[in-house]
């Protein structure tokens, strides 16, 4: 029994004989629904003890805890209804679990109070639930007195901090750590041209503003503020081209890659000096969580581990209320907004690395949540004071793209759960997850070829594109060394890996043809390499379970053109030098020379000039990796090459 139930009970007073004797009162429980519908009829029934003396107490308390629950109830009723009134349907987006998909679109987001955000003097919050003390949320919504964070911290025996603050950085210390203000702007400014646009947490106007105050009196500033800009610039390292004189002047390292990753240390770590100085594990706030997406962001591009980090930081948004719609608070447009970015972004990330963890329901967890997404307009858009903007710009900008990408993840999440994954004896699960991704796919591919001209969007579209190609291949590749698979679905899903594969390396080779995607070359260094070496992969273990048929010159230009592209980029990420590698003893094998994969006249291609696939590829003997079979993951070759992959 709840709580208040325990308490609102009525006592039925027993018959009294006419002689006076003890009785004992029987109590008969009694719906709060039904006593709250009619708040203004006093309680009839008394307690009364043995003695047979009224309990005045007990009665006050029981009414007064009637008129609260009937209060609550119908502020509830009064705000569902204007909710349902007033909140748009959800996006169209592909049926994928229709059990889950069903719930929540009847379940529309509202306003109903899910808790509160209690905020401190020092600028952090904590949110509230309202089912986690019904007497300390009344005395929040009411405005009465709620003890601070601070006074908290400072009654524990432990201190401030459950690990305490003697070893802390003080701030004149972190401040020392940042680079010059001439390398900090630029490395701030190269940050926003090439990273946020691909992961749009921040209000770029609203970081700026408050960057401009850092710089006239950088004592001001919040230690997770400072956290944030630590990480920005860590991140923005990457984005730095080998001949790229701030690279030179801050790092002596030998190479671009050990400068790249002196320096991202160098920063990542100072921002968790400086969160650790703001007790985060404690006390946090919205540039707390920003601080540590775009920390996490950075080492998933630069192939680092993040599972555990991403646990911690879910954690932490849940603990700021990110999981809730920012409607539900007086919070203004631009923080509602970097809210509902940031809990966009964490899903994002939540999702890319369930792809390599596979096994885990993340689906349930973080799509079941019913944040409103953010609003797709420009950052100039959003104005402090001013309403919420309406979408109205045509292609797709940085919000779009994170939100696009995001149903893309939908569709990932379920192909990655074994549960649900396609099984031989039911094709039904894969031509479904297939009809998915192919409602994504020919909406962009319809706008990629008129973006081609010169439009901001098509850095999005490219990516987008390139990942939906890329489920297509996880979707589909397992089914290629499945037997148990009729015939018409085998041959079904080769010719979808084929056709997405080719695809994929096509959208690669437009990476380093056009201008527009000249800021974002860090991109195809990490995570777009992976996809790359992926399908060229897969299109080769296609094209071995026939080899009676020739390679087109086609194929044979997209792989090697792709061997080129990640060699040229080994300088600089250590993803590109372990694809290089194994795509490179992929091609030179005897099998590959054999299926017409290594054409004796192929000497140059556009992007490789003067260089010959001699000096491409720099192994004096070809390896015979298929030991006369056709090659597939179960020869024995191939499980040394995929470990050279291995993070």
């Amino acid at each position: 029994m709840a709580p208040l139930e325990a308490l609102a009970y009525d006592v039925v007073k027993p018959q009294i004989p006419s002689q006076p004797q003890p009785q004992q009162f029987q109590p008969r429980a009694r719906s709060l629904e039904d006593r709250s519908s009619c708040p203004d009829t006093p309680v009839q029934q008394r307690y009364e003890g043995v003695a047979g003396e009224p309990n005045a107490d007990l009665v006050a308390r029981i009414e007064k805890l009637e008129k609260l629950l009937h209060a609550k109830n119908k502020h509830q009723e009064t705000e569902q209804g204007k909710a349902q009134e007033t909140v748009p349907p959800p996006p169209n987006v592909p049926q994928l679990d229709s059990e889950v998909e069903g719930r929540r679109i009847s379940e529309p987001v509202t306003t109903i109070a899910t808790g509160t955000l209690i905020p401190s003097a020092s600028g952090h919050v904590r949110f509230l639930p309202v089912t986690s003390g019904r007497r300390i949320f009344h005395r929040v919504s009411q405005e009465g007195p709620f003890p601070s964070q601070e006074s908290a911290m400072i009654d524990t025996p432990s201190g401030p901090f459950p690990f305490g603050e003697h070893d802390a950085e003080n701030r004149h210390n972190l401040l020392a750590k940042l680079p010059p203000t001439e390398y900090c702007n630029q490395l701030k400014d190269l940050y926003f041209k090439s990273i946020a646009p691909l992961f749009p947490i921040l209000h770029s106007p609203t970081f700026h503003e408050r960057y401009r105050q850092f710089s006239k009196d950088p004592d001001q500033a919040s230690l997770a503020w400072l956290a944030l800009l630590f990480t920005i610039l860590g991140t923005a390292v990457l984005a730095l081209e080998n001949d790229s004189p701030l690279l030179k002047t801050l790092s002596r390292k030998p190479t671009p890659w050990d400068r790249v990753t002196e320096l991202s240390e160098r920063y990542y770590t100072a921002a968790m000096k400086c969160l650790e100085a703001d007790r985060y594990l404690w006390r946090h706030n919205v540039s707390t969580l920003q601080a540590l997406l775009t920390l996490i962001y950075g080492i998933h591009h630069s192939h680092g581990q993040t599972w555990t980090l991403l646990g911690l930081v879910y954690h932490l948004a849940l603990s700021i209320g990110c999981h809730v719609d920012p409607s539900t608070f007086p919070l203004d447009i631009v923080e509602a907004e970097e809210r509902r970015r940031c809990w966009l972004g964490l899903v994002t990330l939540l999702c890319n690395q369930n792809m390599a963890i596979t096994g885990l329901d993340i689906y349930q967890s973080v799509f079941s949540s019913r944040v409103l997404p953010p609003a797709e307009v420009w950052d100039e858009d959003i104005v402090q004071g001013k309403p919420a903007p309406i979408a109205t710009s045509v292609g797709i900008n940085p919000v779009s793209y994170l939100i696009r990408k995001s149903r893309l993840f939908q569709i990932s999440s379920e192909i990655c759960d074994p549960d649900l994954a396609p099984r031989p004896d039911d094709p039904t699960t894969l031509q479904r997850l297939n009809a998915a991704i192919r409602v994504e796919l020919d909406t962009l591919e319809q706008s990629y070829a008129s973006l081609l001209g010169g439009s901001s969007s098509i850095v999005h579209t490219n990516l987008l594109l390139s990942f939906a190609h890329h489920l297509v291949l996880i979707l589909h590749s397992n089914i290629l060394n499945e037997g148990t698979f009729c015939l018409p679905q085998h041959s079904w899903s080769k010719h979808c890996c084929m056709k997405s594969a080719q695809r994929v390396l096509e959208l690669h080779a437009d990476f380093h043809k056009l201008p527009q995607f000249t800021p974002f070359y860090w991109y195809i260094r990490g995570r777009g390499a992976f996809h790359a070496f992926y399908a060229a992969f897969v299109l080769v273990l296609a094209l071995s379970m026939e080899p009676q048929e020739p390679c087109t010159p086609n194929v044979a230009r997209l792989l090697h053109e792709c061997h080129y592209r990640l060699e040229a980029s080994k300088a600089q990420s250590q993803l590109c030098t372990r694809t290089a590698t194994i795509l490179g003893q992929l091609l030179s094998s005897r099998w590959m020379t054999a299926s017409g994969l290594v054409p004796d006249g192929l000497q140059s291609t556009p992007l490789q000039g003067a260089k010959s696939y001699s000096q491409m590829n720099p192994i004096s003997q070809p390896v015979d990796l298929s030991n006369g079979h056709a090659l597939s993951s179960e020869n024995v070759g191939f499980p040394s090459l995929v470990r050279q992959i291995e993070p």
